[in-house]
C-alpha cells in the first residue's frame, strides 16, 4: 500500500474529526469573566444590614449581587453557586427591601434608582466600601 492510498483512505476520517473538533470548540460557553468582589456598606457610618448590593455591567451583561450581613459586609455572586462580579465597568445600586426589613431606610436615589456609583471590577480580588445616605440628606 502506497502513502498516497493511505492518505485517501483516512482523509474522510480526518475531515470528520477536524469538523467535530471545531463544532465542540464553538459550543463552549463564553460566560462573563468574573473576579471576587466584597466590601462593606454603611449608612451614616453604621453598618447597613440586609441591604442588596447590585453591580450592573455597563456592557449589558447580567448583574451580580450580594446582601449585607449584620456588620454591613457583602460578597457578590454572579449566579447561584458562582461567586464574583463581571470584570469591567459597573453601575452599583444599593437598596433595602421592604420584604426583608420593616420600615427600611429610604436610600437616596443617587445610590439606588438613579445611581451615581460606578466601579471597575478588575481581575483579582476587589474590595468596594460604600457609605450611603437617606433621601434628603
Amino acid at each position: 500500500m502506497s502513502l498516497a492510498n493511505l492518505d485517501r483512505k483516512y482523509w474522510p476520517l480526518c475531515f470528520w474529526l477536524l469538523l467535530l473538533g471545531l463544532l465542540i470548540s464553538g459550543c463552549r460557553k463564553s460566560g462573563a469573566e468574573l473576579a471576587p468582589v466584597s466590601g462593606r456598606v454603611t449608612l451614616a457610618g453604621k453598618p447597613l444590614e440586609k441591604a442588596d448590593v447590585v453591580f450592573q455591567p455597563d456592557n449589558g451583561k447580567p448583574p451580580a449581587s450580594g446582601r449585607t450581613d449584620a456588620e454591613g459586609r457583602y460578597e457578590l455572586a454572579y449566579k447561584r453557586g458562582v461567586m464574583g462580579g463581571p470584570v469591567g465597568q459597573n453601575t452599583v445600586h444599593i437598596g433595602v427591601s421592604r420584604e426583608l426589613v420593616r420600615n427600611p431606610p429610604k436610600i437616596a436615589a443617587k445610590f439606588n434608582s438613579q445611581s451615581e456609583l460606578h466601579r471597575e471590577i478588575k481581575a483579582g480580588q476587589n474590595e468596594f466600601d460604600f457609605d450611603v445616605t437617606t433621601e434628603g440628606k
